[in-house]
């Protein structure tokens, strides 16, 4: 069993930014967060004129947020810092640190009671903890990244038959991304310290198989593309729909700050015409991981590994995937580094082997989110495993929102799920009457 575990750093980020979610709601924040393990670099083929040496850790980092005793949302992500050192003609170069994050999994259960941008609001909780990087690190910036492509889940095991998991297709997921990101960027950017100046994330979107001239169909108008008026909505092939992203469905604009803005660019971070194996990042269970992984890949420019992408099995075939990437600025959180109490004890943190082990009791056969009443059980099962054998200490918080319907009170019937749920950002146009 692991030591106890008073890692609640992370949890208290998460819940200050539920806190504004709608009134008279108790959630509670449980983060799992593993010790740093050595690990491969995430650019391993990268050539070199002369020597250089790179070292990267990685921890791993799993966040449940319950509404009672149940789970209603979850987050999984891998945390990779990297320390390079190079040396040219004779002499080194001051340690360059990067500190990269890529967001696995997001997923919902389908029982939270009432309408509500949970997921948006724990994205935002999460990325606005990252500022403990910048203490033991001083860095300036933390890279974000994720790979978005629907699944009917993630983490919540038969949570797709569950009549209360709202679902989106490829193209609201990217919609929902997009605007999820737009809000989580500038409320991350949001200080302490009110005198702050003005910060820019700088934030890319890129939908293999698509061309630079439908970017504003993923980006809208808030991404400072110009986008003419009709094209505002996207109209969904599979169904027909006309969906329209709505940047306020987050309910985050409250912590968004004039001075603060998401900068947005189509195509991936990285010049076309670079050999794609010299600076593509190449995180685990990744599609370019593994079409960089080919032996025929070692001339590839970034552009090649684009028009790869879009014919691949996971990217191409009628699919929609998109792949953002954000640059995270910190330096208006100094006055906050000095509070990062999680970010440099290591000892009593769980292993990555325990984490594995937590991730087991997650995926059991018997675990089942299906109904209410399997929802609870798996749960208070999953809930009594990781608190007992890791230590995990909860936050919880009380909502103060303006408050909303409940959800017993939507009479419209569920469509059996067929891709992830991230709630609440695609509003279905109603049908009038005839």
């Amino acid at each position: 069993m692991a030591a106890k575990a008073q890692n609640t750093t992370i949890a208290s980020d998460i819940a200050e930014s539920l806190r504004n979610l709608p009134a008279g709601n108790k959630l509670s924040v449980r983060v799992i967060t593993t010790a740093d393990h050595q690990v491969d670099s995430l650019t391993p083929q990268r050539r070199f004129s002369h020597f250089h040496s790179s070292s990267t850790m990685s921890r791993r980092t799993l966040i449940f947020v319950s509404q009672g005793e149940c789970l209603v949302a979850g987050l999984e992500a891998h945390e990779f810092t990297s320390i390079s050192v190079q040396i040219s003609g004779g002499q080194n170069t001051s340690p360059s640190v990067a500190v990269d994050i890529c967001i696995e999994k997001v997923d919902t259960s389908g029982e939270l009671s009432i309408r509500m941008p949970l997921v948006s609001a724990l994205i935002a909780g999460y990325m606005r903890s990252l500022r403990r990087y910048r203490a033991p690190l001083g860095i300036d910036t933390v890279g974000v990244h994720l790979f978005a492509r629907a699944q009917p889940e993630y983490l919540f095991a038969k949570s797709q038959g569950n009549p209360g998991k709202r679902i989106l297709d490829d193209l609201a997921l990217i919609k929902w991304w997009q605007g999820t990101l737009q809000a989580g960027l500038s409320y991350a950017m949001v200080s302490d310290n009110s005198t702050a100046s003005s910060l820019t994330a700088i934030a890319n979107c890129i939908v293999p198989g698509t061309s630079a001239g439908e970017a504003p169909w993923f980006l809208g108008a808030q991404s400072g593309i110009r986008v003419p008026e009709a094209d505002k909505a996207i109209e969904q092939p599979a169904t027909g729909m006309m969906a329209k992203c709505n940047p306020a469905d987050t309910a985050l604009n409250a912590y968004s700050k004039a001075h603060h803005t998401v900068q947005w660019k189509w195509g991936l971070p990285y010049d076309d015409t670079a050999r794609a194996h010299d600076c593509v990042l190449q995180f685990p269970d990744d599609p370019m991981t593994r079409l960089l992984s080919e032996p025929h890949s070692g001339a590839w420019s970034v552009h090649t590994l684009l028009e790869m992408l879009s014919v691949s099995e996971e990217c191409g075939s009628g699919h929609r995937t998109a792949y953002f990437s954000a640059t995270l600025p910190l330096r208006a959180h100094l006055s906050c580094a000095s509070a990062d109490t999680d970010g440099t004890a290591e000892q009593g943190k769980p292993s990555f082997d325990d984490y594995d082990r937590a991730l087991v009791a997650l995926f059991d056969r018997d675990m089942d989110f299906s109904s209410s009443d399997s929802a609870l059980a798996s749960s208070l099962r999953f809930t009594e495993y990781i608190d007992t054998q890791l230590g995990i200490a909860s936050v919880t918080v009380d909502t103060t929102g303006a408050t909303v319907a409940p959800r017993h009170s939507e009479t419209k019937a569920k469509e059996p799920p067929k891709v992830n749920d991230l709630t609440m950002s695609i509003r279905k146009k109603r049908k009038v009457a005839e």
